[in-house]
C-alpha cells in the first residue's frame, strides 16, 4: 500500500472556496419540493341564473331610464324658459331704451305711432320702404311681419342713422339693388326687392343665436355679387324676416303686444300665430273677469273677449312651443254657436275659451269641452300640443303650473 492510498481526501479549492470532491456523500439527503393541492373547478353561471341577472337588469332600466328621461325633459323646459325670461327682459329693455314696447306688426296705426315716436327724423322714403312691406289702409297684411318675426325685428337692432333706422348700416335690411343706395332712385329705395337680410346688425337687445335664425345662407352664392336675385332672405317663406327658434329646426318664439292682444282683422281674424308645421296659439287669458256694463248679448268679437282680462294685460306675451314644437292643434272651433271661433285658453286653468255672440257674460265663453289645455274633443288629433308650452309669465311647462 503507497503512501499516496492512505492519506485523507484533498479539499479543491476554487475561487477562495472549499468545495467538497464529488466523492463526498450527501449526507442530508436529496430535496423535495411542496406540491400544491388540488384546485377544485369552480362552475360557471347557470341558463337560469343568467336569466335571473338579465331580468334584475331590466328591471333597473326600466325603472331608471323614465326618471332619467324626465331629468332631461326638465333641464330641457328650464333651458326654454330661462331663454323665454332672457327675450323678456331684451322686450324690457327696448322699452326703457325708446320709452315703447315693441309692436307686434298686428295693428298699422299701431306700427305708425310706434316708428314717428322712436324716430322722428325718418325719411319719407322709410317709412314709405315700411308701407310698402306691410301695406297701408285696406292693404295692410298683418301676417307679412307675424308674430314671430316682430322680435326679431325689434330686437336685433336699428341703425344709428335717425333717418334710415331700417336701411342705414347696421340696421335689418341691406341694400343689394343696383348700383348704391346713394345714386338710387327715390322709387328704388322705396322697393323692397332691393334689399336683403343685414346680417351684420348694431345695437341688438337680444343676442340671437345665428344658427337658430331662419337666414338662408345656402343659397346665396357667396362668389357672386349680391343682388335682387342673390340676397340673404327667411327659410320661412322667402321675405325679409326671419325668427327665431328655440332649438335649431324648432318652432320659434312668439311675442304679442298687449296693445293688440284682442286685435280683429278682416287678414288676420283675432289676433295669433299659426306657423307652418308649429300649430296655432293666441294671447293667453287670465282667471279675471273684467267689468261688464252690456245687458244683453255681446256684439263683437273684440268685446266678447275683453270680458276676460289677459295675462299681463298692460306689457306683452312670449310664447315658446315647448319640447313638442307645436303651439296646439286648436285655432279655430264651433262652441256650439254654429259658427267657427277662435280658441284662447285660460292661464292656469287649461279651460279653453271662444268669443261668441250668442251670449252675455265671461262665463257663457267657457267651452266645457275642454280643460287642463287637453284639446283632443276639438280636433281629430290624438296628440295634446297646447300643455308644453312655456310663456314668460309661466313657472315652466303650462302643464306643470295647473292647479
Amino acid at each position: 500500500m503507497t503512501l499516496s492510498s492512505l492519506s485523507s481526501p484533498v479539499p479543491h479549492r476554487s475561487s477562495g472556496s472549499v468545495v467538497p470532491s464529488s466523492s463526498t456523500p450527501n449526507s442530508r439527503g436529496p430535496v423535495s419540493l411542496p406540491t400544491s393541492p388540488p384546485q377544485r373547478q369552480r362552475p360557471g353561471f347557470t341558463l337560469v341564473e343568467l336569466m335571473v341577472v338579465i331580468a334584475i337588469i331590466g328591471v333597473l332600466a326600466a325603472a331608471l331610464v323614465p326618471a332619467i328621461n324626465g331629468v332631461i325633459s326638465r333641464a330641457k323646459v328650464a333651458s326654454i324658459k330661462l331663454e323665454t325670461g332672457s327675450i323678456a327682459s331684451a322686450i324690457d329693455q327696448y322699452n326703457l331704451k325708446y320709452g315703447d314696447f315693441p309692436p307686434d306688426f298686428s295693428d298699422k296705426s299701431v306700427i305708425d305711432r310706434h316708428y314717428r315716436k322712436l324716430f322722428s327724423r325718418m325719411t319719407t322714403e322709410e317709412s314709405g320702404l315700411l308701407d310698402a312691406i306691410v301695406g297701408t289702409g285696406a292693404s295692410f297684411n298683418p301676417t307679412i311681419i307675424d308674430r314671430a318675426e316682430s322680435l326679431v325685428w325689434c330686437l336685433g337692432g336699428y341703425s344709428e342713422d335717425i333717418q334710415r333706422p331700417f336701411t342705414g348700416p347696421g340696421g335689418p335690411l341691406q341694400w343689394v339693388g343696383s348700383g348704391t343706395y346713394a345714386a338710387a332712385t327715390s322709387a328704388e329705395r322705396q322697393t323692397p326687392a332691393n334689399y336683403q337680410i343685414n346680417t351684420d346688425r348694431i345695437n341688438k337687445l337680444f343676442d340671437f343665436d345665428t344658427g337658430r335664425l331662419t337666414i338662408d345662407t345656402d343659397s346665396v352664392n357667396a362668389g357672386a355679387a349680391l343682388s335682387p336675385t342673390n340676397r340673404y332672405l327667411s327659410t320661412d317663406d322667402g321675405d325679409l324676416f326671419p325668427t327665431y327658434r328655440s332649438r335649431e329646426d324648432g318652432a320659434p318664439f312668439v311675442y304679442f303686444d298687449s296693445r293688440t292682444y284682442a286685435k280683429e282683422d278682416a287678414t288676420l281674424g283675432m289676433n295669433g300665430y299659426g306657423g307652418a308645421g308649429f300649430g296655432a296659439i293666441r294671447p293667453y287669458i287670465s282667471g279675471s273677469v273684467e267689468n261688464i256694463t252690456t245687458t244683453g248679448n255681446f256684439t263683437s268679437l273684440p268685446q266678447a273677449i275683453t270680458s276676460w282680462q289677459f295675462m299681463n294685460p298692460d306689457t306683452f306675451q312670449v310664447i315658446s312651443a315647448g319640447l313638442d314644437d307645436n303651439f296646439g292643434a286648436a285655432n279655430m272651433f264651433d262652441p256650439g254657436e254654429g259658427t267657427n271661433r277662435p280658441a284662447y285658453y285660460q292661464y292656469p286653468s287649461g279651460s279653453l275659451i271662444a268669443p261668441r255672440l250668442d251670449v252675455a257674460t265671461p262665463g257663457d265663453l267657457i267651452f266645457t269641452g275642454v280643460s287642463k289645455y287637453q284639446e283632443g274633443n276639438l280636433t281629430s288629433s290624438a296628440n295634446h300640443f297646447a300643455p308644453d308650452n312655456i310663456a314668460n309669465f309661466s313657472g315652466g311647462a303650462m302643464v306643470d303650473d295647473i292647479p
